[in-house]
């Protein structure tokens, strides 16, 4: 027993003499620092990691243009970059009109911001042939989804064709029958295709005063007294709506009239006669 107790104590002696040496002090207190550094190292890591940016509000970069929703991205650690674009008539090209993140958002610095811009350059739409669709209304509704206008030019008298039928259409004052639609007619979005539409009726009208007008203004006042109209042109002209009428007949008279629907010959030439004032 007096052995065991012996031995014991033994054990326990140099147990205190190894934990008080100076090379056990100096290896634990060692071992200590190294994972209070490790210990540091991680805290700041993972801080870093897991709230770097968080508390960035992304701002409303929607109804300015490209580059000023850059500079301002830039100035708060984000990006941006454009992926989508579309037509719009009422906006200016190259401004913002979607985002993602949406405005408010919160996100982490160098986050991207996606952007849906107006387009810089109208896509070119086809216009839809007037077979099956010669009715105002209706092709009007059809331009609408194309994102073109279609206003009504001038209207001619028809005791044939129903109210409101597109006899033909205007392109930039230049006529588009539905020959040249069945061919192929292109026009920018938010472009105005004008129509020549018929009206009905009965009756008669005086005879309009044609002679030293502008073929688009004679062609406007035929419309409006529901007369139709037969061109005559000679060698000089080379497009109608700059020429200008030197003859017309039946000629102009104050009490002369005709049916709702007659036909007026209007002779066109490049200057106007030598007697308008």
């Amino acid at each position: 027993m007096s052995n065991f107790k012996e031995k014991a104590t033994t054990i326990l002696r140099e147990i205190f003499l190894f934990l008080t040496s100076k090379q056990f002090l100096k290896n634990f207190a060692g071992m200590i620092g190294l994972v209070v550094v490790l210990l540091t190292f991680s805290f700041f890591w993972m801080s870093s990691y897991t709230h770097h940016g968080e508390s960035l509000q992304v701002p409303s970069y929607l109804n300015i243009n490209i580059e000023e929703a850059t500079d301002k991205a830039n100035q708060q650690n984000l990006k941006v970059v454009v992926n989508d674009s579309i037509w719009s008539a009422d906006k200016p090209a190259g401004t913002v009109v979607e985002q993602s993140p949406k405005p408010l958002s919160k996100v982490k610095e160098n986050r991207t911001i996606y952007l849906t811009i107006t387009k810089f350059h109208a896509e070119e739409k086809l216009l839809p042939t007037l077979a099956g669709n010669d009715n105002y209304n209706y092709y009007k509704r059809r331009l609408k989804q194309l994102k073109v206008n279609l206003d009504v030019r001038s209207k001619q008298f028809s005791n044939k064709l129903e109210e409101n039928t597109i006899l033909y259409l205007y392109v930039d004052d230049k006529k588009i029958t539905g020959k040249d639609l069945k061919n192929g007619i292109k026009v920018p979005q938010g472009s105005t295709v004008e129509a020549v539409v018929t009206t009905r009726g009965g009756g008669r009208v005086s005879v309009p005063n044609l002679v030293c007008k502008k073929y688009s203004e004679a062609e406007f006042i035929i419309g409006g007294s529901k007369l139709s109209v037969s061109i005559i042109k000679d060698g000089t002209v080379k497009s109608e709506q700059d020429a200008y009428v030197w003859k017309q007949s039946p000629p102009f008279n104050s009490g002369k009239t005709l049916g709702v629907g007659d036909v007026i010959d209007v002779y066109l030439t490049k200057r106007p006669p030598a007697d308008c004032n």
